[in-house]
């Protein structure tokens, strides 16, 4: 059997037509069966545990910076006894305390050190947790270094004496004597002057990080250092308020996970606002007043039906997230935006199904009233809910698992508040059909009075309803077989004032050649303006945008980008084939590797390098040692385990070569960055260094920092983007092309959703909104909400009856231009509650969802019925 062009559309009407008699005949089995699964499948909420890993959830889980880290974790495991700060590739229980000095001042100068060290020593000692009887402090917890002891920060008092006593401290790297070390990453905001040899000399610095790394297993200790961290976070919100001469910022690696779930608190009250909004909205929407008069007709007007079809959509909320967590599909915060986006939707609808049914003539039985609502409606609902659902099933593809999880979460509630919609709001329907087919009262259910001049106040304020109008000789009865097509004639309907005025005031304007050609020109602007936007595309979520704005954490974020991440920060370079060091060509070669990463664009240079090889190198060349003349690996042992104090006692790993003999199979190096304060220079500087290690294949080298976790979700956001969008528009192609009867319609479908996610990406870039993990879930949902007001203006354009293009237009706004009015301005009512949720994550959730409701609805109530009328001619 062939299936061409809307082939399904009189299959699917004349089956809803079917359904809506069925329906009619036992509501109570339908209304009855969703409350009781819906009661059954929310009782998995009470089993909901969020998962709140930042970096699992908002990095794309086949992200190559994963995999680096790997690498170097299971070289160097975090383990007591190795921790070195600065070299660490988890955050896992680590502490971070920012300091700088207040107005400006010099961060070295002695009356900052001694409150440095006055902190310090808070930090240390008083700050405790009970747990089992005991009194456990930051020495009890500590992850020591490979001298066995905690590490410590004696060089913030070390370098505040040298430069007190005026010797010049060498920058990045300070030496002193045969000693050095690597004090970029730890001191920010340094102005520097130049020494002697062309040194960096210290003038002066504004800012010193300081690490505190705990114990994280077993499970009990990380326990308790969990407990440390919030007691920290607690005492020092009240300690950073005595301190005189310096500012304090904090960050701790439960810091994501609390801010996130904070993200998720601050909805649920707004949730409540909007479910109260739409009600009202809806409520208000259901109004009729009776012809002739100002007064509502009680008998037309149903505000408990407007009540029940918006808790409809609750229903199908709770129903999916009880299923998924039933199924182990795993929570996370951010799905806490989800219920405002179907709560939507579901009244969307709601607005199309009681539109339908108001369009059906009153002189017939509640049944076939029904049946028409149900082949009229339920074609364009499933239009919708298959478009939907199918937008965000295609955003399960994605690699970021937050989207993927949000995406999953939306599906299901969209598909199951779409079923209840078939079975428990039909339900409603039919029975509050039959309430006025018997002229009852739609609140109180006893007979509705009709209207008379005379009538008491109170009764033509509550109490009046209108009756049936008589039937038509020309009415006839409708065929049970027929489509959607074969509603009773419109001329013996009564249209609100609404559905009026789209039919005979705006369609016949907007169809008029000087509104047309105004409409072609702002078309244009819009392209101009859209493109414009695109071309200063801005991708990537940065971490300080996963906080809430008050959070204590965003101070500390500002504070590492204005001081820290223009100049010194640390990277991780591992060569994890390390070829025969006895060699001095292989020798010579790793140095040479070395100053290349050194000597990049993105680097500050040699003097960056702590480099134990080349330490080696120098003692060679000036002692005229010949160490492949010797036992190399011996004397290299010997050399690096000289000191214990020195960072590069744990960046060697030892093992045994084919001959077994005890050699260096793989070590670690750290040179410093410069500039990589934005998301274009932290992904250059990702690329640059990937680049300089894929020239040394032969060595197997390993480049890594923390942020190269955010710049691989910078790189892969628009490639994911762009895929979900493809596939999501091809899917959405084939719905339309088996539902809308005219081939040409599902071009200019097309033509609309590219059209509409155009300006969604150009316009959200104008707003200030990055292309991130965030604004690509409801990119991805721009698309199905682009297929619903063109799918739902086309399929009416294309059903109709009348002969000439500007009629068929006027009939299609007049049947659907209100429905998808309500249905936008519920839409935008719904999410305008986050508008001013002080979070970056929501606050972009509201302006990409406004933004694609509202071009979608400018294009389906102005550009597309203009492209039918020009385009599509029967």
């Amino acid at each position: 059997m062939r299936c061409g062009f809307g082939c399904l559309e009189p299959k699917a009407a004349k089956f809803f037509h079917s359904y809506g008699l069925l329906v009619s005949q036992y509501p109570f089995i339908f209304l009855l069966s969703p409350i009781l699964v819906t009661c059954f499948l929310a009782t998995g909420l009470i089993g909901l545990e969020p998962l709140s890993d930042a970096l699992y959830l908002y990095t794309p889980t086949d992200a190559p910076s994963k995999t680096e880290r790997r690498i170097i974790h299971d070289a160097w495991p975090l383990v007591d006894g190795t921790f070195v700060a600065g070299r660490a590739v988890t955050q896992s229980r680590e502490v971070q305390v920012a300091v700088v000095a207040r107005n400006d001042g010099n961060i070295l100068e002695k009356v900052f050190s001694d409150e440095l060290k006055t902190m310090e020593s808070f930090i240390r000692n008083n700050i405790t947790v009970e747990f089992n009887n005991r009194t456990w402090s930051f020495s009890d917890l500590c992850l020591a270094g490979p001298d066995g002891r905690c590490a410590n920060n004696d060089h913030i008092q070390l370098v505040s004496r040298l430069y007190h006593h005026g010797i010049n401290i060498t920058y990045p790297t300070v030496r002193l004597a045969d000693k050095s070390a690597y004090i970029a990453s730890a001191l920010g905001g340094v102005k520097l002057a130049k020494g002697e040899n062309n040194e960096n000399i210290i003038v002066e610095a504004s800012a010193w990080l300081l690490i505190y790394q705990l114990k994280f297993y077993p499970n009990e200790m990380s326990y308790i250092s969990g407990l440390w961290e919030r007691e920290f976070k607690n005492q020092m919100d009240s300690y950073k308020k005595r301190s005189k001469y310096i500012s304090i910022t904090y960050f701790h690696s439960q810091t994501l996970s609390d801010e996130l779930k904070r993200n998720a608190e601050r909805l649920a009250p707004k949730f409540i606002g909007a479910f109260v909004i739409l009600v009202c909205f809806s409520v208000l929407c259901s109004i009729v007043t009776i012809k002739g008069s100002g007064y509502i007709d009680w008998v037309v007007t149903k505000p408990i039906l407007s009540v029940l079809g918006v808790s409809n959509a609750g229903m199908g909320i709770a129903s999916a997230m009880g299923m998924l967590t039933y199924m182990g599909i795993q929570y996370n915060d951010i799905i806490a935006v989800m219920p405002f986006l179907v709560v939507a939707v579901g009244t969307d609808n709601m607005f199309l199904m009681v539109a339908s049914l108001k369009r059906t003539d009153r002189n017939l039985k509640y049944d076939q009233r029904i049946a028409e609502c149900m082949a009229d409606a339920a074609v364009s609902i499933l239009i919708t809910a298959l478009t939907d659902a199918l937008s965000f099933g295609v955003g399960t593809i994605t690699t970021i698992p937050a989207v993927q999880i949000f995406c999953i979460y939306t599906m299901c509630a969209l598909l199951l508040t779409f079923a209840y919609q078939l079975t428990f709001f039909c339900a409603v329907l039919v029975y509050y059909t039959r309430i006025e087919e018997q002229g009852l009262h739609s609140i109180w259910l006893r007979p509705a009075v009709t209207y008379s001049s005379t009538s008491p106040l109170n009764v033509k304020l509550f109490w009046l309803g209108s009756q049936p109008p008589k039937a038509l000789p020309s009415c006839g009865t409708v065929n049970s077989s027929t489509s959607s097509t074969s509603l009773t004639s419109s001329k013996h309907l009564h249209h609100c004032t609404a559905t009026s005025f789209f039919r005979n005031w705006y369609a016949p304007v907007l169809m008029q050649p000087w509104i047309r050609a105004i409409a072609g020109l702002w078309y244009l602007i819009y392209l101009a303006l859209s493109i414009y936007g695109c071309s200063h595309l801005k991708e990537g979520l940065e971490p300080a945008n996963l906080l809430v704005d008050d959070s204590y954490a965003t101070p500390h974020y500002r504070v590492l980008e204005r001081h820290y991440w223009h100049y010194g920060a640390s990277l991780q370079i591992v060569v994890n084939n390390a070829p025969d060091l006895r060699n001095p060509v292989e020798r010579i070669n790793m140095d040479k590797m070395a100053s290349t990463f050194a000597n990049s664009k993105v680097s500050i240079g040699d003097e960056g390098v702590q480099f134990w090889l080349r330490e080696m190198q120098v003692s060679e060349d000036v002692h005229k040692i010949t160490y492949d003349d010797m036992k190399f690996y011996d004397q290299a042992a010997k050399y690096i385990y000289s000191d214990m104090s020195q960072p590069w006692v744990v960046d060697v790993v030892w093992g045994r070569n084919n001959q077994s003999e005890h050699v260096i199979k793989s070590y670690r190096f750290m040179i410093g960055m410069r500039d990589i304060s934005t998301t274009t220079k932290q992904t250059e500087a990702t690329n640059t260094f990937r680049e300089i290690a894929s020239r040394f294949e032969r060595y197997n080298v390993t480049t890594y920092m923390p942020l190269w976790l955010f710049t691989d979700q910078y790189a892969l956001v628009v490639p994911n983007t762009m895929q979900d969008i493809v596939v999501a528009v091809a899917c959405m192609l084939v719905i339309s092309a088996l539902l809308i009867p005219q081939p040409v319609c599902s071009f200019w479908v097309a033509v609309t959703i590219g059209s509409i996610d155009l300006g969604v990406l150009g316009f959200m870039t104008l707003w200030g909104v990055n292309l991130d993990a965030i604004s690509m879930i409801t990119i991805i949902m721009s698309v199905g909400f682009s297929v619903d007001y063109s799918a739902h203006i086309t399929y009416a354009y294309v059903i109709s009856k009348e002969t000439t293009t500007t009629a068929r237009v006027c009939d299609a706004l007049g049947d659907l231009g209100w429905p998808v009015a309500q249905g936008a301005m519920s839409t935008i009512l719904a999410v305008s509650v986050l508008s001013d949720v002080p979070a970056y994550m929501i606050v972009t959730f509201f302006k990409t969802v406004f933004l694609a409701i509202s071009i979608g609805f400018l294009h389906g109530l102005v550009f597309l019925p203009l492209m039918l009328s020009v385009f599509v001619e029967f």
